[in-house]
């Protein structure tokens, strides 16, 4: 079994789609039988959970910046960049959302055919089929065009912020607790984690097949203490690539958080506080 890792960071992903929510049918407990009818509540108890959602955004939000440790020239950088980005999701959002429009529109047909028992033309499979290409294209594009644009965002930060914003940090923390889990093994155990996480870690593409995987973690286990912590962070360095994800995905990390609504006010109120500060 692969050892596992702690968590990294979750900047959360570009998320273009609209959701929806509705009420549920519920039953007590067990599956639903003639025995135990489904009792759809007439009145929900659960309140709009909009604000909350918000200020779970907001709090995750603000624990990245309060880790980037922005400068206050950097935040009035950052500032337009950041609500162009807003820009840029919004325009996606409101084409993605015309694309489900005309979508459920065919798939409303769709459904009262069926409901009626009619055959479904074969031009509305195809009509439905060719909206749901072009969402999931567009879906993609925009994803691409964000991440192009977080760029931006990444040439006013630090390496080491970089590091924070991209998840790459957190990569390498993964790699160094993989790295003295094993030296702390006993022989046996050593033997079987090793190849055991060697399979899992595994990616040629990368330049890690299990052979040299195992070799790294056989020459890492081998090295005294001394030795070790001298080596830690290059061997570290090595694995992380493992642990972390390609440049695009972490341009469209920080695109995920640089772009959501509320960062820009975030932002203004970053800058609020420490022009206070400073006064």
């Amino acid at each position: 079994m692969v050892h596992e890792m702690s968590n990294r960071f979750g900047a959360a992903l570009v998320v273009l789609t609209l959701l929806a929510t509705g009420l549920a049918c519920q039953h007590s407990v067990g599956q639903v039988t003639a025995e135990q009818p489904v009792s759809c509540p007439v009145v929900s108890l659960v309140p709009d959970s909009s604000r909350l959602l918000g200020l779970l955004d907001d709090i995750r939000l603000l624990g990245l910046l309060n880790r980037l440790q922005l400068s206050t020239e950097q935040i009035e950088k950052l500032l337009p960049v950041t609500e162009k980005l807003q820009q840029e999701r919004a325009a996606a959002q409101a084409e993605i959302a015309a694309l489900q429009a005309d979508l459920e529109k065919a798939l409303l047909q769709k459904r009262d055919l069926l409901v009626a028992d009619k055959p479904v033309p074969a031009d509305l499979d195809k009509q439905i089929a060719a909206l749901q290409s072009r969402q999931q294209a567009a879906q993609e594009q925009a994803t691409a065009r964000l991440g192009q644009s977080a760029k931006a965002v990444r040439n006013l930060l630090s390496p080491q912020q970089a590091d924070i914003a991209t998840g790459r940090y957190e990569a390498r923390l993964q790699a160094q607790e993989l790295l003295e889990w094993l030296r702390g093994l006993s022989d046996s155990d050593f033997t079987e984690e090793a190849n055991s996480n060697a399979q899992g870690l595994a990616d040629p593409d990368k330049g890690f097949s299990e052979q040299i995987l195992v070799k790294m973690f056989q020459t890492v286990r081998k090295l005294s203490a001394a030795e070790f912590e001298k080596q830690r962070e290059t061997y570290a360095q090595q694995l992380a690539p493992l642990y972390g994800s390609s440049e695009d995905e972490e341009d469209q990390q920080i695109a995920g958080a640089f772009s959501h609504p509320h960062m820009a006010d975030l932002l203004r109120e970053k800058l609020k506080v420490a022009g206070e500060g400073a006064g």
